[in-house]
């Protein structure tokens, strides 16, 4: 509080030494970062409205096109949502005397700054806690079915090794089971898949059934099961390159979002206080 002094007629105001508040304004901060969310998902919301009207599966932007835009607008609904919120926390943060502009301006950009740092936390919050329901939900899914019943694991590698203990060497195409030796065979593959290579015995089985089931020579029969392999191999190691490739677009796109939104915020907070004080330190109407 400032100290006041009278001597003789005219008064002196002597500025308070102690007790300085903060320079932060936590309820502007967080009535900021509330906003900022609110129109984040608002734009998000039309930029999805946008994007559902405009593709078709039978015509329209192909799928890479639509998200690469869907990348670009999410940058864009961040640097709108963040400016705002940054803009109403400076203006709403209580001002400093303009003698020290150069402070005030620094403290409005930290108020706004904040607004982001709220904001971002608030929602990786929101993300993480659905993300782990998410995942609850499906290992209780997951641990339903196994207990559900024991023959829907086919890659377990004992039932492997139980398969090696009993496999016949000479596979009967009339007289076998077909479902038993579809497990069977899918257990061997996700072995050789995880192991990289098949094994030799493996391989002679698989073409032995092969041969008896479709008729083919026991050498074509070989080259049929060696492509397979080679095939599902490949495959597995497509799916994984497509999915480092998506979650390293995920997180450089979630990076340049997060930036122009902490750098809007910050700005937005500067722009709101130069406004303050301008309007706020304004010298008083004289009366009429």
């Amino acid at each position: 509080m400032d100290d006041t002094a009278i001597v003789g007629e005219n008064v002196e105001i002597i500025q308070a030494t102690g007790g300085s508040r903060s320079a932060l304004s936590w309820g502007a901060a967080i009535a900021g970062a509330l906003a900022a969310t609110a129109i984040i998902f608002i734009v998000i919301a039309l930029g999805s409205g946008i994007g559902l009207s405009i593709v078709s599966p039978y015509s329209g932007p192909t799928a890479g096109t639509m998200t690469i835009a869907g990348a670009i607008w999410l940058v864009f609904a961040q640097a709108v949502g963040f400016a705002a919120g940054g803009y109403y926390a400076g203006r709403m943060r209580l001002g400093t005397e303009p003698t020290v502009a150069g402070a005030s301006r620094f403290r409005d950009g930290a108020n706004g700054f904040l607004v982001w740092a709220i904001g971002a936390v608030a929602t990786a919050a929101i993300v993480f806690l659905i993300s782990t329901m998410s995942l609850f939900g499906a290992a209780r899914a997951a641990g339903g079915a196994l207990q559900a019943g024991a023959a829907m694991t086919p890659t377990d590698q004992m039932s492997y090794y139980v398969d090696q203990l009993t496999r016949s060497n000479q596979p009967n195409a009339s007289g076998g089971n077909a479902q038993a030796d579809t497990a069977q065979v899918t257990r061997i593959l996700a072995t050789a898949i995880h192991d990289g290579k098949l094994a030799d015995d493996d391989r002679a089985y698989l073409a032995g059934l092969v041969a008896a089931r479709t008729g083919l020579s026991q050498e074509d029969a070989q080259k049929r099961v060696d492509d397979v392999v080679n095939r599902a191999r490949d495959g597995l190691k497509q799916a994984a390159e497509t999915a480092r490739k998506a979650a390293a677009f995920v997180s450089f796109w979630t990076f340049m979002a997060l930036l122009f939104g902490a750098v809007a915020a910050t700005l937005g907070g500067i722009l709101g206080g130069e406004l303050r004080d301008e309007y706020d330190f304004l010298p008083a109407p004289m009366p009429a």
